[in-house]
């Protein structure tokens, strides 16, 4: 069963001070162009919940959830590597740096003017995006590359030890 699309637009001020209202639905991924031009590739939608809401101080919050899958390039083989994302946001609706400054450490700001609209699919992107890995890789045992290398002495040839030149020197200095 598929999920409804979410709004592309959304007022975030009234969402929150009408009380609990939860978005869920999907993002198409036409709608994420900076999440495409860092992937190989993607999945056709991703897949949001938003809760706006008021806290015990009065500040209007958006919390969430982001899932998806990408291809990225595996940093060990350079073959795909699928990637699944999956984001936890908890963010503040302010709109001055001093509103921002003043909130808790585990509370992003989300900078939006009271008459300014909140565009659902930057702030998913935003998320999706924050959840990419610094450095994507296939799990140890999956890379298709050699990684290890073979123990001393297996699969080298031995050379033939040629004499040294100086040994001669070595017995003039003996005498």
């Amino acid at each position: 069963m598929s999920k409804s699309e979410l709004p592309e637009r959304v007022d975030a001020y009234k969402l929150a001070d009408q009380g609990p209202q939860n978005l869920e639905g999907v993002v198409p991924s036409t709608r994420l162009s900076r999440l495409t031009d860092v992937v190989l590739s993607r999945d056709a939608e991703f897949k949001a919940a938003l809760n706006f809401n008021r806290d015990a101080e009065q500040r209007r919050m958006v919390t969430g959830d982001v899932s998806g899958k990408v291809v990225l390039e595996c940093q060990r083989c350079l073959q795909p590597v699928s990637v699944a994302l999956d984001g936890h946001f908890t963010m503040a609706v302010v709109y001055n740096d001093e509103m921002a400054k003043a909130l808790p450490a585990d509370i992003d700001p989300l900078m939006l003017l009271p008459d300014e609209p909140l565009v659902v699919a930057e702030l998913v992107e935003d998320e999706l995006l924050l959840c990419l890995p610094m450095h994507a890789m296939h799990d140890e045992g999956e890379c298709q590359i050699q990684t290890e290398f073979k123990p001393d002495g297996a699969g080298v040839e031995e050379t033939p030890v040629k004499d040294n030149p100086f040994k001669v020197l070595e017995s003039l200095k003996r005498s």
